[in-house]
């Protein structure tokens, strides 16, 4: 006689399910018994061996992969061109865990009760969270649990199915593939687990629908179980395949509508209810399948859903009957202005009719009058002011109740027709503007005129200050009494290893060391170098590998040790800043000009291009142009043009990009022969960011230059260095006209809000005269077009701005933002187009602004009256009045 477990256990240890379920529908009761007693203490072992098969078929496959690598390097070709190697990557699986399938279902044919067997098929180590796709247990679980008494099956069946759990179950999950199975097979009558039922829509196919033996079951459950909706947010199948079933006749429609009402009314979430909404219409009702169900279309009304509210409003449309009065009372009392819309022109359409009783919707008719939109408010008074007639003195008493609850206008044409005191019209209080905050003014530069001190200082990558002072007092220090202090203070510097032979420098202390080596000791790096040349240049970084704010400080660096090499090294500077933001006096500049012409001194090239970067706008005086006018050189000559008659400012336009789907603000500069002769060699594209902190100093007289550059990064999500708040206070205290790159980096700290980062700049920009108004509010509304989600915080920011003083500054970004932003025709407004035109009314009276603005205009003159259009044409009244 054949021993049952030795012959299972071999079978589960050969993981053959085949084989266990053909022994175990072939035992009798004794040798299951004993197979059930011996299968629990065998668990470990099999996972056990499980294991271990599981890392010699691991290990197999990875010799295997190494074979092929190697084949395809022989053959020139990459593995994916290997028919094997293309399906072991593409078609790969983790070929471990292959022992549990086996237990499973030797468990499902031998243990004797219905409830063990639930319980060992449910255990957490005996249940994979996806099953496999090449060791499907389903079959032969069927198989064994098919040799059980039926009324045995029907209850594993029932007991798996209400051991499901999750809400949002896996079409893959080896239990609900068991449940379901077992279900159908069994013919069981599924229990009401809602569970189950998420489980069966995860796992329902269009194809098979059909012949599902479930459906008939768990349709009626879709409309009860709760997380079906949520489910079934993004279904495309389900619903198109429910409305084909019920217009074959497999499915009884009636049944489906009512289920689709009864959810509506039960509430829920707007995208929940999505799908049911779909089947609805998908089953598209006639008017007399809606007529007998018109109370609980009215009653989903009221439901915050406004998907179901638009879709019951349809459906009594339809119906082509008196709406009843509660339906529209639900309308007005929503805070959708569409559906709003909906209830006045219902209501319209009951009060024109004059065989209707109307005094039943006097509370519909108070609700319009108070709702949130003022357009649906001017509308329901004038419904109310033409058909007060037609109301009994109850009706015309509660709509009197309201008067006192309207504003000044509406209240008192209400008040004319049916009584009441309307509230009086505020006396409007006069602006009284405030002084915009004074400018501070930036600290001077502290120059090192010891050379103990400049041995102290200490030269980092990221600070432009220091190495701009070290730069300043090298060049003073040994250009006069004290280059013998120098020398001795610089020697520990000088000592540094330098590799003159290697290229490019990056570190700027490697240029300080070189420089000081060679004023210790003339000549030290023609001696270093194999053919006895000394060129500093060479090891300065390509323009197109190093960000402006790296590679300019280098190149002065490289200029001033090459004027030292040559033995024609000046007594100072020219571009030293005077200001610690980097800023250059235009009378220094003058004044160190006069000096080079007296003792015969021609300017460095970049230096003098530097300075002219630097110069600073608002320190040009008369006494600085009449010295300047003296000046015989070529430099001093320049200098004077830049004073008098200063080249045009390049051009900046933004252009919006992405780079691998990260937003990008590229600046082009259109520069002028003066600024491509200036810098144009500076402007080459770079694949990466300029941090604008570094980059205003070599840019101090440019601001707009600056902050263009620094704004590619300003909307990136990558890791970039993005312009910042205190980035924005640096270019308030720079020079230079703004453009749309200080107002792309302005509007970006307006969204912030009144509290924000935005509002102080601006008042200064405003103080000094430098701020971009129009272009500021141009650059706004790219922002708020593209998406940006704080409009009504941006709106609270400029009112700020506007009553701390900079009311006709405000009124300049109006300019801007109001033709690019406001709807154009065919455009949907919305609340925050109506909250800026009132704030663009109030701002314009303050600076008492005059000048048609045409996108004003054209709203104006529109037919449909809105609060938009309203106080549209209070602006554009003001605008066009005589000054």
């Amino acid at each position: 006689m054949i021993n049952a477990w030795e012959a299972v256990r071999a079978a589960i240890d050969a993981e053959d399910l085949a084989a266990i379920a053909a022994l175990l529908t072939g035992f009798d009761d004794a040798q299951r018994r004993e197979v059930a007693r011996e299968l629990p203490r065998y668990l470990p072992v099999a996972e056990q061996a499980g294991e271990r098969a599981d890392r010699e078929r691991n290990r197999r496959r990875e010799v295997r992969w190494r074979e092929l690598t190697v084949q395809a390097e022989e053959a020139g070709v990459s593995i994916w061109e290997l028919p094997e190697g293309y399906a072991m990557m593409t078609h790969h699986q983790h070929v471990g865990v292959r022992w549990m399938e086996p237990v499973r279902v030797a468990g499902a044919g031998a243990i004797a009760g219905a409830a063990a067997v639930a319980s060992w098929l449910s255990k957490p180590r005996l249940v994979r969270r996806r099953a496999r796709a090449d060791l499907d247990e389903i079959p032969p679980i069927l198989q064994v649990v098919a040799a059980r008494p039926a009324a045995w099956q029907e209850d594993l069946a029932v007991r798996l199915a209400l051991r499901l759990r999750a809400a949002r179950p896996r079409p893959d999950d080896v239990r609900v593939r068991l449940a379901l199975a077992l279900l159908r097979a069994t013919g069981a009558e599924p229990p009401r687990h809602d569970p189950l039922t998420l489980a069966w829509v995860a796992a329902a196919t269009a194809a098979e629908l059909s012949r599902d033996p479930l459906l008939d079951a768990m349709v009626p459950r879709l409309f009860e179980a709760e997380g079906v909706g949520r489910l079934l947010r993004d279904d495309g199948e389900l619903g198109a395949a429910l409305a084909r079933l019920s217009a074959d006749g497999r499915i009884k429609r009636a049944a489906l509508l009512d289920g689709c009402r009864t959810r509506f009314l039960r509430g829920g979430e707007a995208a929940d209810l999505r799908f049911f909404i779909t089947l609805h219409d998908l089953l598209d009702p006639s008017a007399e399948e809606v007529a007998p169900h018109a109370r609980d279309y009215a009653a989903t009304l009221s439901l915050p859903a406004a998907n179901v509210a638009d879709l019951a409003l349809r459906q009594l449309r339809r119906l082509k009957a008196t709406p009843p009065a509660e339906a529209v009372e639900s309308l007005l009392f929503r805070s959708e202005g569409r559906l709003v819309r909906a209830g006045l022109a219902l209501l319209d359409r009951v009060l024109k009719e004059p065989s209707e009783d109307v005094d039943a919707y006097a509370p519909a008719l108070a609700a319009a009058l108070v709702c949130e939109s003022a357009e649906a408010r001017e509308r329901a008074v004038k419904l109310a002011v033409k058909h007060a007639g037609r109301f009994g003195p109850d009706a015309a008493g509660t709509i009197r109740e309201i008067v006192p609850m309207l504003p000044p206008g509406p209240g008192a044409a209400l008040a004319g027709v049916f009584g009441g005191e309307a509230v009086p019209e505020p006396p409007r209080p006069r602006f009284q503007p405030q002084p915009l905050p004074a400018v501070p003014e930036s600290e001077p530069m502290p120059l090192i005129t010891h050379a103990q001190v400049l041995a102290r200082v200490t030269l980092r990558e990221f600070d432009w200050l220091q190495p701009e002072r070290w730069l300043d007092g090298f060049v003073r220090l040994a250009s006069d009494e004290r280059r013998e202090s120098l020398i001795a203070e610089l020697a520990p510097l000088a000592a540094r290893n330098l590799e003159y032979r290697w290229g490019p420098w990056w570190d700027i202390s490697d240029w300080a060391a070189a420089m000081a080596r060679e004023l210790i000791e003339p000549g030290a790096e023609r001696r270093a170098m194999p053919d006895g040349r000394a060129d500093p240049a060479r090891r300065v970084p390509e323009t197109a590998h190093a960000a402006m704010w790296r590679l300019m400080p280098m190149a002065r660096f490289a200029e001033v040790y090459q004027s030292l090499l040559d033995g024609r090294m000046p007594p100072y500077l020219l571009a030293t800043p005077t200001r610690v933001n980097g800023l250059l006096d235009a009378e220094a500049l003058v004044e160190r000009l006069e000096g080079f012409e007296r003792d015969g001194v021609q300017a460095l090239p970049l230096d003098l291009r530097q300075a002219l970067l630097r110069l600073g706008r608002g320190s040009v005086t008369a006494d600085a142009v009449r010295r300047a006018a003296l000046l015989t050189t070529p430099s001093g000559r320049l200098v004077h043009r830049w004073l008098t008659d200063r080249p045009a400012d390049p051009e900046v336009v933004l252009r919006w990009t992405t780079h691998e789907g990260d937003p990008r603000v590229e600046a082009e500069l259109v520069l002028g022969p003066e600024y491509a002769e200036l810098f144009g060699d500076l402007l080459v594209p770079r694949p990466w960011d300029e941090a604008c902190e570094r980059l205003l100093p070599v840019l101090a007289g440019h601001r707009e230059l600056a902050a263009a550059i620094s704004v590619y990064s300003l909307m990136s999500t990558w890791p970039m260095n993005k312009p910042t708040a205190r980035d924005l206070d640096r270019l308030v205290l720079a020079d230079g006209p703004g453009g749309p790159g200080l107002a792309l980096l302005l509007a970006r700290h307006l969204l912030e809000g009144p509290d924000g980062d935005g509002v102080r700049p601006l008042l200064l920009l405003a103080a000094s005269g430098g701020l971009p108004g129009a272009e500021l509010g141009r650059q706004l509304a790219v922002l708020l077009n593209r998406g940006q989600d704080r409009p009504a915080d941006a709106i609270a920011a400029l009112a700020e701005a506007a009553r701390l003083g900079a009311h006709r500054e405000v009124w300049q970004v109006m300019t801007g933002l109001l033709p690019a932003y406001l709807p154009g025709a065919g455009e949907r407004a919305n609340s925050v187009h109506t909250r800026l035109m009132r704030l663009a009314a109030e701002v314009a009276g303050w600076a008492e602004a005059r000048g048609e603005v045409p996108a004003v205009a054209e709203l104006a003159g529109r037919a449909r009256t809105s609060e938009l259009v309203r106080q549209a044409r209070a602006l554009h009244t003001l605008l066009t009045a005589p000054a």
